[in-house]
């Protein structure tokens, strides 16, 4: 009896906090405010990576990743350079056999990349490049298929800057365009597959190197891209950065955000942009929408910091690509899309490429973003991590108004996926909404203003 005794508090204690908890979200929530005219970055895109591809994407398939009237709206591709016509190294790139690349006289793609950048391209996807590694000759192993460190020397350099000026003409024949070569994937990584690591001084002695050869090859116009370390810091890049004539060569700066998916700031570029452009989860595959949300608050929080766009690994984990049992790419392994998939396009579909993103005035336990677009469109992307839903949260307008149209909200949760809900109305003359957020979802509020 004593110990029914001391329980029933207990118990009631326990519910008064909850009852607390809840009525708190209801009744002391604080008004989420978009402020139109403080701007921020210009935003470049979202994406993905497509390496070692079979060639068996549909244009089904395509739409759903890359058309933002049908699918996920994905605005960003990688694709990964092999230097050389070594055929092996074509082997060791592939997934399955028998494999095809498609070569010119100094470098190559493999046939079922190259399938998926042209159905990109076609869609109006931006697509750029990255060399994982420098040909064996070029390694400290000997060998492009296995992990090794670059031997820094002049003919090395000028040979190898050939090699990647070559891959813009490759693609150019096959009627595809790319924006920028990065110098390195991973230089700080040496594993055992295709991978080189480089020295800060190393990479600071080629970017000229690869400039040059650029522009002798009629390409001058495509970005050296600064290498992409795997846990999003810029060591490597700091010598090319602090010698002006070098950093002049730099159009564009990449990171991974391996061990790092909330980041601390973002490179100062002076006036270049910044991109994060490769991450993905780990272990056996999950495709929930709990892991969903962590993706969710990582595109955020890079965002909230001044990022310029956010990718994924990779597109597509089917049966016949290395990653098919596990979490590095945005499908499952029967080519379904996973829900951070659909939460990538709650970014992607709506924030375009030339969006800006602009300030918002935020207190509560929601996390919210939000960008403007040509015309008067904008979008505001709102996160509930929590399993609770938000009641009748109310989102201002501040600097303009929207009394001439509804604004569209779009969800993704673990029952439906980049779904649209019933147009809400805005009311305080055109400069303010009120929305229910429901638990563990992410909200996309598409609108027009006046």
């Amino acid at each position: 009896m004593k110990a029914t005794k001391t329980i029933r508090p207990l118990i009631a204690g326990v519910s008064l906090l909850i009852i607390i908890a809840l009525l708190s979200r209801v009744f002391w929530k604080r008004e989420v405010v978009i402020n139109w005219n403080a701007t921020r970055q210009t935003i470049d895109g979202f994406g993905a990576s497509a390496t070692g591809y079979t060639g068996t994407m549909t244009s089904t398939q395509a739409d759903e990743f890359f058309s933002a009237d049908k699918g996920l709206g994905l605005s960003l591709l990688r694709v990964r350079i092999i230097p050389d016509t070594v055929d092996g190294d074509c082997g060791c790139v592939a997934n399955s056999t028998p494999y095809h690349c498609v070569t010119n006289a100094h470098s190559q793609i493999l046939s079922g990349d190259l399938q998926v950048s042209r159905l990109a391209a076609e869609r109006g996807v931006k697509l750029f490049a990255a060399p994982w590694s420098p040909p064996g000759e070029m390694k400290s192993s000997g060998s492009y298929c296995t992990k090794g460190a670059m031997i820094g020397n002049s003919a090395n350099y000028s040979k190898y800057a050939a090699d990647l000026a070559s891959f813009p003409a490759l693609l150019a024949a096959n009627d595809v365009s790319i924006d920028a070569i990065s110098v390195q994937n991973e230089p700080d990584v040496e594993n055992n597959y295709d991978t080189c690591s480089w020295t800060v001084q190393q990479i600071h002695d080629f970017i000229p190197y690869l400039s040059s050869a650029l522009r002798s090859s009629g390409f001058s116009g495509i970005k050296v891209a600064a290498p992409e370390e795997s846990g999003w810091t810029f060591e490597r890049m700091s010598a090319a950065m602090a010698d002006r004539n070098v950093a002049a060569d730099i159009g564009l700066i990449l990171g991974h955000a391996y061990g790092a998916e909330s980041p601390a700031d973002i490179p100062a570029g002076n006036g270049r942009h910044v991109w994060q452009s490769e991450v993905s989860g780990s272990g056996n595959y999950d495709g929930s929408m709990q892991d969903a949300l962590r993706w969710a608050r990582s595109i955020n929080n890079y965002l909230s910091a001044g990022a310029n766009a956010w990718m994924y690994w990779n597109l597509d984990c089917g049966t016949l690509q290395f990653n098919h049992d596990n979490n590095m790419c945005l499908t499952d392994q029967r080519q379904n899309l996973a829900k951070r998939a659909f939460v990538l396009g709650q970014y992607a579909k709506f924030i375009r490429p030339g969006w800006q993103r602009v300030d918002v005035t935020n207190r509560g336990s929601l996390l919210v973003s939000a960008f403007k677009g040509p015309s008067g469109r904008f979008a505001i992307v709102v996160i509930n991590e929590s399993r609770w839903p938000v009641w009748n949260q109310k989102f201002g307008l501040n600097g303009i108004t929207s009394r001439r149209s509804q604004v569209t909200p779009w969800l993704t949760s673990a029952a439906v996926s980049l779904t649209a809900q019933p147009p809400v109305s805005v009311g305080s003359n055109g400069t303010a909404l009120t929305y229910s957020i429901p638990a563990k979802s992410v909200v996309t509020f598409q609108g027009q203003a006046d």
